[in-house]
């Protein structure tokens, strides 16, 4: 009997030749491999990045479609209408009631809106980037966050990745665009430990300096940490710390149950990875 060997383990993986002409998915499963060769001219490194972003934002697209923006109804005041660039239309009801009811003298004081306004909750990701997370697991990982970055604006948005130790992708106060956030991904230093006390600890002191306590959290993970300690008595910590967890293995569902029941959060799981974009997707759908 003869042991199966994958098509890709037969090849050089410092043989980067043709790479050109594989299809961009190809070039993102492959990017963290193909990056590390120093013999690639910078100029080829540039031209693979770029590739590989281009896989990452087609798998995305394919799971957005037409992405539609979450709204919230708001009467508004004329000043607060026009300062908001809201869309919406006069609400003659409430502008009746707030005439008859106040001593406004000039007519446009009393003039309310029914104003759409888009929900853009602060949404803060905390991704598993430890030895388990690459190939084609970093390349599925990219695209899921690249889906959270076309929903939610740069603003509203920040990413930490982590194993043995943090690794900030982006804070809420830096303003980056998609294909930066994804190549910073694809860039993530892989191969640690998991230290999910570290991330959590990282993360709720980041939420506090930012005044940002209210934002949905959602940690990736496989509930497994192998280094640092129980992180569970952090979860106190959060307003709204939500988990995905990712894979088939059931040694940390417990944990993670136990983070999301003392962070008020939602639990979701991806039981196979290449699930973890749309299911990310549906996360993002119902925190919204």
């Amino acid at each position: 009997m003869y042991a199966f060997i994958s098509p890709e383990m037969t090849a050089d993986p410092s043989d980067i030749s043709g790479f050109e002409n594989k299809p961009s998915w190809d070039v993102a499963v492959r990017f963290q491999d193909l990056k590390r060769f120093g013999h690639i001219p910078d100029k080829e490194k540039f031209i693979l990045k770029k590739r590989a972003v281009e896989g990452i934002l087609t798998r995305a697209h394919q799971i957005l479609g037409a992405v539609i923006k979450r709204e919230k109804q708001l009467t508004l005041n004329h000043a607060e209408f026009i300062h908001s660039g809201a869309k919406g239309d006069l609400d003659i009801l409430a502008t009746l009631d707030e005439s008859l009811s106040t001593g406004q003298t000039n007519p446009i004081d009393f003039l309310r809106y029914e104003a759409r306004v888009e929900k853009n909750p602060d949404i803060q990701l905390l991704m598993d980037a430890s030895l388990s997370m690459t190939g084609e697991k970093i390349a599925l990982l990219a695209v899921a966050v690249a889906v959270v970055s076309l929903c939610i604006p740069s603003k509203n948005l920040s990413l930490m990745g982590f194993d043995s130790k943090i690794t900030w992708i982006k804070r809420f106060s830096q303003n980056l665009t998609v294909t930066q956030i994804i190549e910073k991904v694809l860039e993530l230093p892989t191969g640690g430990f998991t230290n999910m006390e570290l991330a959590l600890e990282n993360s709720a002191q980041s939420l506090r300096a930012s005044s940002k306590t209210n934002s949905n959290v959602i940690l990736i993970s496989d509930g497994k940490y192998t280094e640092g300690g129980d992180p569970s008595y952090l979860a106190g910590q959060f307003k709204k710390l939500n988990v995905l967890k990712i894979g088939r293995d059931q040694a940390g569902r417990l944990l993670l149950e136990e983070l999301t029941s003392k962070g008020n959060g939602r639990f979701f799981e991806a039981r196979k990875l290449s699930e973890l974009p749309k299911i990310m997707y549906g996360a993002i759908r119902q925190l919204i």
